[in-house]
């Protein structure tokens, strides 16, 4: 069953039957403070702070509400609690109340001193500030006698929100054994697949696989290309970049991608970028490949020895289309130590702080 945890102040009590009645037609089971469903243990260390905290935890959903009090462990420990464990929360609050934290919140803008407010009241405007404009939350306003029938509402909308999750998650394992078969993707599947490829809480061999499958079809859109290329998993960036040609089919390719990718390979801590993408770019379209790669940071040797080997493959393509200068002023910068390795400058100043000669760099670095 449906464990729903009320949270607030002692005046909670006003809405406490509506929020068991609500609550028990939903099929679940009320947990609140007053009534003691909480998780607790009695020793010398209790700590209801902790006990709330635990209470959470064990709670499926938590209705954090106002009616005129505002309940300190509710919204320094609850409510932390609950964002940190992921677990789904409403916010509802008095009308009254609310109204009157409008009009405070209008009277008394940042940086305009709250003190001249009963404690009351600031504690409202505070926690209603940070609930709204600082954690960017909805809370839900709601009249005397109406609570019950407000949060039905509210959590009716949870439930259709977790049911197109489970939706979404049921499309997406029925698509994973396609993805090794592109051609039998459907455009739903395609769709799918996209929302797996990009979702970075997604198992990253799944999101290879999908991202394989996209390509193949080369049915990836510009925006979610760019998230990809952006990627914090480092195994999908590197994917992205390998399969550049097919999910930017366009030909010739749009400069202003080439110059976006070769920027995020310029930031990147993974020198593996760079290297995927210098034979990438110069096959999508050698004229404007060799253009953006007078673009890349050239301080990584295994970036510089591709790049010369790369280019050497397309010798007769550059005599054909006339782009030896172009060719020339990359190869003379792979041939070039613009700046020593940041590392090995440091490594060598604290060679020379422990008293011994630092060694010569190394020509070829």
């Amino acid at each position: 069953m449906i464990r729903v945890m009320l949270c607030g102040a002692a005046d909670t009590r006003r809405v406490q039957d509506e929020f068991v009645r609500t609550v028990t037609a939903f099929g679940g089971v009320s947990w609140h403070f007053l009534d003691g469903t909480v998780n607790y243990i009695n020793s010398a260390s209790s700590d209801w702070e902790e006990n709330s905290r635990a209470t959470v935890q064990e709670a499926d959903v938590c209705v954090f509400v106002i009616v005129e009090e505002i309940g300190r462990i509710t919204w320094e420990t609850e409510v932390t609690a609950a964002l940190l464990a992921g677990k789904p929360f409403l916010v509802l609050c008095l009308h009254s109340t609310y109204q009157q934290y409008l009009v405070l919140d209008a009277a008394f803008r940042p940086p305009a001193d709250l003190d001249s407010l009963s404690e009351g009241n600031r504690h409202l405007v505070r926690i209603l500030r940070e609930i709204e404009q600082e954690r960017r939350l909805t809370a839900v306003p709601f009249d005397h006698g109406r609570f019950g029938e407000v949060l039905r509402r509210e959590l009716s909308k949870l439930f259709d929100i977790a049911l197109g999750q489970m939706e979404e998650r049921n499309r997406r394992k029925s698509i994973r054994p396609l993805l090794t078969d592109p051609a039998r993707l459907t455009t739903t599947d395609l769709r799918a697949a996209q929302a797996i490829a990009v979702d970075e809480w997604e198992d990253k061999q799944v999101r290879k696989a999908a991202l394989r499958a996209l390509a193949a079809r080369r049915a990836l859109d510009a925006e979610a290309l760019h998230s990809l290329l952006a990627s914090g998993e480092q195994g999908v960036q590197r994917t992205a970049v390998e399969l550049l040609a097919d999910l930017h089919p366009a030909r010739p390719p749009d400069p202003e991608l080439l110059e976006h990718v070769v920027a995020v390979a310029n930031v990147s801590d993974d020198v593996g970028i760079p290297r995927r993408l210098i034979p990438v770019l110069l096959a999508m379209d050698l004229p404007r490949g060799i253009e953006a790669l007078t673009l890349l940071d050239m301080e990584d040797i295994g970036s510089k020895r591709r790049l010369a080997a790369a280019l050497e493959k397309y010798e007769d393509a550059v005599a054909r289309e006339g782009l030896q200068a172009a060719v020339a002023a990359l190869l003379e910068r792979c041939l070039s130590q613009v700046s020593e390795s940041d590392w090995k400058t440091r490594c060598r100043d604290y060679l020379a702080r422990l008293g011994f000669e630092p060694a010569p760099p190394d020509h070829d670095d």
